[in-house]
């Protein structure tokens, strides 16, 4: 049991082939796969009971800050238009991560299309019920009643006041991208989803537990 955790653990955070586990483990191919689908159903179940509701987790005192990231995956043919993303050219899953100022992990989103935009995403998870004016965003999320620094007007130059505000908003949501960058250390969320996506549910359910038993944060 303790080899099969360290083979599946192994796999997520370094998001290496089942060819080469096998190798390392001196097993077959189907055995590292059947191996990884088993520990990944019985650790899937470990984070449930300490899942905290959205509410709950995104109460804390003073302003948050959000940000959109794309979850690579294979261009399944399939569904090539309902998960590919413009703005990233290649496939994968739509994921909002937010956190405080001083960086502390908070929630992370389920996916949606990565052909979505963050404003969907927002949307769709109900995140106005939880997020104000104090929560502080990138341009993408304009509109949503969030603190987004202005858009550039073409027509005329921007007022020394108003570049000084999007300086201000930009250093500050810096941090939630340091945090996606610490998440997406586990290679699975950051190097591209080779499985079929009907296992990419469970997969994130295992990964996301262990990001945040990692940061040493309640789920």
């Amino acid at each position: 049991m303790t080899q099969a955790l360290k083979m599946t653990l192994i796999y997520h955070r370094h998001n290496v082939t089942e060819e080469l586990l096998a190798s390392i483990f001196s097993v077959s191919k189907p055995t590292v796969s059947r191996t990884i689908t088993s520990i990944e159903k019985a650790l899937a179940r470990v984070p449930k009971p300490l899942m905290k509701p959205m509410e709950s987790a995104l109460k804390t005192p003073g302003s948050l800050v959000i940000d959109g990231t794309l979850i690579p995956t294979w261009n399944w043919r399939s569904l090539s238009a309902t998960n590919f993303s413009g703005k990233h050219k290649r496939a994968g899953v739509n994921r909002q991560v937010i956190c405080t100022l001083d960086g502390k992990l908070l929630a992370i989103t389920d996916p949606v299309p990565g052909a979505r935009h963050y404003a969907y995403a927002f949307k769709h998870h109900g995140l106005e019920r939880y997020l104000d004016e104090s929560t502080l965003a990138d341009k993408g999320y304009i509109g949503l009643g969030l603190a987004t620094p202005a858009r550039r007007n073409k027509t005329r130059r921007t007022p020394a006041d108003v570049k000084a505000v999007n300086r201000f908003i930009n250093s500050r949501r810096a941090v939630v991208e340091r945090v996606i960058a610490q998440v997406k250390t586990w290679r699975i969320l950051h190097t591209g989803f080779r499985r079929p996506l009907g296992s990419y549910e469970r997969v994130s359910s295992v990964v996301r537990g262990l990001v945040f038993l990692a940061a040493g944060h309640p789920l």
